[in-house]
């Protein structure tokens, strides 16, 4: 009778999904496994990650450590991957708004909603930009030039892709506007087509500003050869004081990206609030705070409803544009 009854325990364990590590004591029991789908070194993602594999590691914030794989190729090809993995409590994976944009411009057939949102780490927020060569000067002139002359101003973008929508949703801020979009690619292939003028109008991220428009000073390079318009944040960058944001020029849009952890569908809800917490805990840290800010990003938690509200607000907005 005593073995039957530990056989029946033993089968109710298994068959309650999950690890039962995850369940038996405190989380974590075993290295927590993070899934980047870029290469190494690609992308403020993979950044975060590394900078938060770091924070725990040096101040032992967690009794296991971080462990971080990255899959090269197509975006697509590592989130595949761990679409398989096992809802152990051990497996994340980190991501942006872009697992939005990919599954409205059909690139991929799943969606955050086949995975359990976890935490949000952090964001960037987006900047209309211009080529000096342009001769815009104003938000207020990019779009009436977009209204009285449609589909003349070449907006580069990595068609499908989030500086694509962020365009597509400046050119709705004013009722006739169009603009001619281009395939371009993301920051650093869209930014020599500005520099040039080949392209007037994009939309860049704030560590794309720091990098190709602001002075070592923190301050606008005289030099540089785009302009910048509005920022895209709820309120003023720090790292660009000078620049207003659409809401202060009278246009109703924030546009900001999002940088999330997500955990195959099932995973044990201990494992989910002992990782939010972690990262909550790393970003407590004055190191996690220096890198974020040196790489023009702002950390930013949230967990819970108030996560899964976000997510499916971006959802919905995002398909709105890309589904027109």
């Amino acid at each position: 009778m005593k073995k039957i009854l530990k056989s029946m325990t033993l089968t109710l364990a298994l068959i309650g999904g999950g690890s039962i590590s995850a369940h038996a004591g405190a989380w974590p029991e075993k290295p927590i496994k993070i899934t980047i789908p870029w290469k190494a070194g690609a992308g403020a993602v993979n950044f975060v990650s590394r900078q938060l594999q770091k924070t725990v590691a040096q101040d032992n914030l967690s009794p296991q450590p971080i462990t971080i794989f990255n899959v090269g190729g197509a975006l697509p090809v590592g989130m595949r991957q761990f679409l398989k993995m096992e809802p152990d409590g051990y497996n994340f994976m980190a991501m942006h708004t872009a697992i939005l944009t990919l599954e409205a411009s059909g690139k991929i057939d799943f969606g955050y909603k086949d995975l359990d949102p976890v935490v949000r780490l952090g964001q960037f927020c987006m900047s209309s930009v211009v080529s000096k060569k342009s001769n815009i000067t104003s938000l207020d002139q990019l779009l009436q030039q977009g209204k009285d002359q449609p589909s003349q101003l070449i907006h580069g973008a990595n068609l499908g892709a989030i500086n694509h929508v962020f365009g597509m949703l400046v050119e709705r801020l004013n009722p006739g506007t169009k603009f001619r979009f281009v395939q371009t690619g993301g920051d650093a292939t869209t930014y020599p087509e500005l520099a040039s003028g080949r392209v007037q109008v994009g939309g860049l991220s704030s560590s794309a500003v720091k990098k190709f428009i602001m002075g070592q000073d923190s301050k606008p390079n005289p030099d540089a050869k785009l302009m910048l318009l509005a920022y895209a944040g709820a309120d003023r960058s720090p790292m660009m004081p000078h620049v207003p944001t659409f809401k202060e020029l009278g246009y109703d849009l924030e546009f900001c990206v999002d940088m999330w952890y997500f955990a195959p569908k099932g995973t044990p809800k201990q494992a989910i609030d002992g990782f939010s917490a972690l990262v909550k805990k790393a970003l407590a840290q004055p190191d996690m705070q220096q890198a974020l800010t040196s790489s023009a990003l702002v950390g930013n938690h949230l967990d819970g409803d108030a996560l899964h509200q976000s997510i499916a607000q971006q959802h919905e907005d995002i398909f709105s544009v890309l589904k027109e």
